[in-house]
């Protein structure tokens, strides 16, 4: 009965880990992406965008790096908008501690974590050609996991045929 409990908690784990860290793509299939070739920030969107001041500003440089890796351009007159945006809650862990029987105290870790967006906009035609989303935990300084997470979203852009 105990290994039967611990292979559902197992499975339940990865369940859990894997929806968290699940990617979301959407895109216009009819659209032929490698007439692209350009891309810029919606600026709106950029001041709406609810992260504190330097991840906003790591999360612009990373998603425009990963951008530039894939052989866009970015430019004054472009192609492609890039509008970003964030669905962010906070969360608190408990860690309880224990130094007797008649005293205990917990370690309560506090930080954000949610959803990043992505919509890839045809300027001329005004309209939203592909999308995307992550989980992201904001916990810290760990600018690495963040990265990560951004170049797994755009590893599918722009969609392969």
């Amino acid at each position: 009965m105990k290994l039967l409990n611990k292979l559902l908690l197992a499975v339940i784990v990865a369940g859990f880990l894997s929806a968290c860290s699940s990617t979301k793509i959407d895109y216009d299939k009819t659209i032929d992406f490698s007439r692209y070739h350009t891309f810029a920030f919606y600026k709106k969107g950029l001041d709406h965008l609810r992260l504190p001041a330097k991840k906003k500003r790591f999360v612009i440089k990373t998603i425009s790096e990963a951008l530039l890796d894939k052989g866009f351009t970015k430019s004054s007159h472009p192609d492609l908008i890039v509008n970003i945006f964030t669905d962010l809650h906070d969360r608190v862990d408990v860690y309880p501690r224990y130094y007797s029987p008649f005293y205990s105290r917990a370690f309560v870790e506090k930080s954000k974590e949610g959803t990043l967006f992505i919509d890839i906009v045809d300027l001329k035609q005004k309209k939203v050609i592909w999308s995307g989303s992550r989980y992201i935990n904001l916990s810290g300084n760990d600018y690495k996991q963040l990265k990560k997470a951004i170049y797994k979203l755009l590893e599918h852009f722009p969609p392969k045929k």
